[in-house]
């Protein structure tokens, strides 16, 4: 076959065209993405047509056509069928990994430090555009990238994290040689009850961001180096040192094909330098928070309680089959030993959403699942018992945490008014939510709750101790304007925890008292003075 001028013409063109695509969306190549298959068989049908189409080649044209067809079809069904729940119900089940099952005095004991926020996404935004808009040089050209906002733990701080951009496309593209210069950080732990927005202004410019111009575009950048990975989605995140990077996935498929998909690597891209490096998941730098995305999670943890016992079994017989609350707002974040956790209820398939059998953490960082066995109340339940009881003051609640309070499990929650703003805290039993308080202070709901725990016979703290021993060391610290004491006994490591309210002598108590103590964990839900100090 003889390649005249005008065929030429047309595969210079379609060369043209597939680096134009190639460079404005920032193409990868990769078989286990469907796309991928689509767009290189359609690209070798529109040359073959360049190429066969007269009246002397139209048979291979043909030929071609059809093996090309052929090939995609037969791809899309075998990684179909491969991919397909019907027949890889336990492969998709086993993608979390084991489950590990804890006790609750295991997971909100001594061994683990465990902060939780009662600052919630909407509220942390709220903040930092209040704070943007105090700066009118900075409010006029930029705004909060509210879409960026990552919850993560910095320097041991639960805090939210997002970038500035551009108000409109014009002003992004006429400074896109500056960059972006500014990121907001929320605190959001910390045992703060209100959020604390800080915007902080970099030496150095950030130029490589989600739709930023030219080669400063972030998947357009990270493309040059990873041709042919299957990058999915990208995070913001901030070190130690309060350094901006960009965290961008490579995904792969554990069950066929196209199906169970997991993270094989993770791109971080330096926000100033636009520096790339690939880590594989034993190498991930240990600031970096966020590996695995909350949908990934919550959706491997679908599968594992839908299909353990095969597809037919989800759909017919459902014996073991539970649900997982996906919907935002029925999870929350919590922070286990500097980790983040994403946490949701467990419950029978059949069973309303009001009640758990258990709860599940599943850690962003490791991907790591660990099941709560403990029946309760959902989240949703416990918001609801939360609102019914002050439904005159028109307050809406942040997602409840789980905390241990005195020993019982308890779901903890802010109430805020319309315009985001704390007016006071719910804490409802996670066992019980008829047992229920609120308070128009922390210090005042924990005072309530105790209250109407200690009134009642048939909800009993989680293993709960009684120790006595001489006090060794007292440190009064204050949160939020809460005051606690953290206790020491000679010869015992453990550093207890006491509210102030349990007993007010506790802000006069001396080294060398004697004490008794009932605790759940490090939490003291009873304290005792037996002698005092000489």
């Amino acid at each position: 076959m003889k390649l005249n001028k005008q065929r030429l013409i047309l595969l210079g063109l379609i060369l043209v065209i597939l680096v134009v695509l190639d460079y404005l969306f920032g193409m990868t190549y990769n078989f286990e993405n469907a796309g991928t298959i689509v767009y290189i068989g359609f690209w070798i049908i529109v040359i073959a047509g360049v190429l066969f189409i007269d009246p002397a080649h139209y048979k291979q044209f043909n030929r071609t056509f059809l093996i090309v067809a052929a090939t995609v079809i037969g791809l899309m069904v075998i990684g179909g069928l491969s991919s397909s729940q019907f027949f890889r119900a336990k492969a998709y089940a086993d993608v979390i990994g084991d489950v590990e099952e804890v006790q609750f005095i295991d997971l909100y004991g001594s061994n683990h430090v465990i902060e939780m926020s009662y600052v919630d996404k909407d509220s942390a935004i709220a903040a930092a555009e209040k704070r943007i808009g105090e700066l009118s040089e900075v409010s006029s050209r930029f705004e909060i990238d509210s879409e960026e906002f990552s919850q993560i733990n910095y320097q041991g701080k639960m805090v939210r994290v997002a970038p500035f951009q551009y108000t409109d496309t014009i002003k992004e593209y006429m400074n896109y040689s500056q960059g972006v210069p500014y990121y907001v950080i929320v605190t959001t732990g910390d045992g703060n009850t209100n959020a604390v927005a800080e915007i902080v202004k970099l030496e150095e410019s950030m130029k490589y961001y989600p739709g930023a111009p030219l080669n400063y575009n972030l998947m357009r950048h990270v493309s040059y180096s990873n041709k042919f990975s299957y990058l999915d989605d990208w995070y913001f995140e901030i070190d130690d040192n309060g350094h901006p990077y960009w965290l961008v996935q490579a995904v792969d498929h554990k069950v066929g094909l196209w199906g169970g998909k997991s993270m094989s690597a993770l791109v971080i891209v330096d926000a100033v330098s636009g520096e790339v490096k690939r880590y594989g998941l034993d190498e991930i730098p240990e600031w970096v928070d966020t590996v695995y995305p909350t949908d990934m999670l919550l959706n491997q943890a679908k599968d594992h309680y839908t299909l353990s016992g095969g597809f037919l079994n989800s759909v017919f017989q459902q014996r073991n089959v539970m649900a997982i609350d996906r919907e935002e707002g029925s999870y929350n974040y919590v922070s286990i030993d500097e980790e983040i956790y994403v946490f949701t209820g467990i419950r029978p398939i059949k069973v309303d959403s009001t009640s758990t059998t258990g709860m599940l953490f599943i850690s962003k960082r490791t991907g790591k699942a660990i099941e709560l066995k403990l029946p309760g109340v959902s989240l949703a339940a416990a918001e609801n018992t939360a609102t019914g009881s002050i439904q005159e003051k028109n307050y809406a609640t942040t997602t409840p945490v789980l905390q241990n309070v005195s020993g019982y499990p308890t779901y903890v929650m802010s109430l805020k008014d319309t315009s985001g703003v704390v007016r006071g805290f719910a804490l409802v039993n996670y066992q019980d939510y008829t047992k229920s308080a609120v308070g128009s202070t922390l210090k005042e709901a924990q005072t309530n709750y105790g209250a109407v725990m200690g009134s009642q016979n048939d909800v009993n703290p989680i293993e709960t101790k009684t120790i006595s021993g001489v006090l060794e060391s007292i440190q009064p610290v204050t949160i939020d304007g809460n005051t606690y004491y953290l206790l020491r006994l000679t010869g015992d490591s453990t550093i207890y925890q006491a509210n102030l309210s349990i007993n007010y002598e506790l802000a006069f108590l001396k080294n060398g008292t004697f004490l008794t103590l009932t605790h759940a964990g490090n939490t003291v839900s009873t304290l005792t003075i037996t002698a005092k100090a000489e």
